[in-house]
């Protein structure tokens, strides 16, 4: 049974208001006041999208833009960030980077952090493709 988002006119609140036929939706009433003056809004809308779809959309440029500078302090921050943003996608260690870092040591990864980032998505990539060709295995 669907549930319609609405907003009632009269008390001014956005309500969800269970609705037993489409037909009947200009019956429904504002729980809060009773009204039937109500608005029927948009509801949200989810596209799934699969694991290269979210790769594709990461802005290496973008990302590399927020390494604010060459030091292990700026290297530490960027990873610690692309950690929390990237670690589930790229199944990498970006936060191990970034701890690595604001422990004194130098990571090699941090030298060239473009072919860091651009490796990890890649080597993601190309899980995901072998584990969508393991789908498909007879």
């Amino acid at each position: 049974m669907p549930i319609y988002s609405f907003n009632c006119k009269s008390c001014e609140r956005n309500v969800d208001v269970f609705v037993r036929n489409r037909a009947k939706v200009s019956e429904a009433k504002c729980p809060a006041c009773d009204s039937q003056d109500l608005r029927q809004l948009v509801a949200r809308v989810a596209r799934v999208r699969s694991a290269n779809e979210r790769l594709d959309e990461i802005d290496v440029s973008a990302e590399l833009g927020a390494l604010e500078g060459k030091d292990q302090g700026s290297f530490a921050k960027w990873a610690r960030k692309m950690g929390d943003r990237f670690d589930g996608e790229l199944g990498s260690d970006f936060s191990e980077l970034a701890d690595k870092a604001d422990a004194g040591e130098d990571p090699v990864e941090r030298f060239d952090a473009e072919h860091t980032l651009r490796y990890r998505i890649g080597k993601a990539r190309d899980e995901n493709n072998a584990d969508s060709m393991d789908d498909y295995s007879i």
